[in-house]
């Protein structure tokens, strides 16, 4: 099968939950969360007060008022510290402490077809993604041949599975495939160094 996975060691994801998630993200990130929805992630950036982007990340939904956002993992805890001075004044809460989820890829002229076949559904735009228990994809380009998956310890069992039918790539090559398509990333080294208006968000 022309389809491949690996798992995304970089990346990390921020959990943010309470009935006031998104209307704490709207004052905090450049992305409309007015327009998230529980098949829709938006891609964002999160900016200092100096106007200098601290994060870019990907919102999504894992669950009603529990909200993920993937992130470097290298950034993850700046990124934390600054939004927790602030969520303070929200019913939200913000978590980047939690280990019990894992970020993964999944590519190929396949892969849509691998993951409906473990998962039942796949999302079929850019940014569509299909939840379930334990479990988050994202599709990523155009094309329908990238994704991104977000696993909860408890889908260990359709993590097996993926890992059987996909063919096993490295990081480094997931990363070829996005940079291919233009899309920059922000690490510790970067963070804090531009404006939105230099970057693809």
């Amino acid at each position: 099968m022309n389809c491949y996975y690996t798992a995304l060691n970089k990346e990390a994801l921020l959990h943010i939950e309470g009935p006031d998630a998104l209307t704490f993200l709207q004052g905090q990130v450049t992305c409309d969360t007015r327009q998230l929805t529980a098949t829709k992630a938006l891609p964002g950036l999160h900016c200092s007060v100096q106007g200098r982007v601290v994060c870019d990340f990907l919102l999504c939904p894992a669950a009603p008022d529990h909200f993920l956002l993937r992130m470097r993992q290298d950034i993850l805890d700046t990124t934390a510290a600054l939004l927790s001075k602030y969520i303070v004044f929200s019913k939200a809460t913000l978590d980047a402490q939690r280990d019990d989820w894992r970020v993964a890829a999944c590519w190929g002229p396949e892969s849509a077809a691998c993951l409906e076949k473990i998962f039942g559904t796949v999302p079929r735009e850019q940014y569509a993604c299909h939840s379930g228990e334990g479990f988050v994809l994202v599709q990523m380009d155009t094309a329908g041949e990238q994704f991104e998956c977000y696993l909860h310890s408890t889908a260990g069992e359709r993590q097996l599975q993926l890992k059987a039918e996909a063919q096993a790539a490295s990081e480094m090559q997931w990363e070829a495939t996005q940079i291919a398509r233009g899309i920059a990333r922000l690490e510790a080294p970067t963070s804090g160094e531009y404006v939105p208006q230099l970057l693809n968000y």
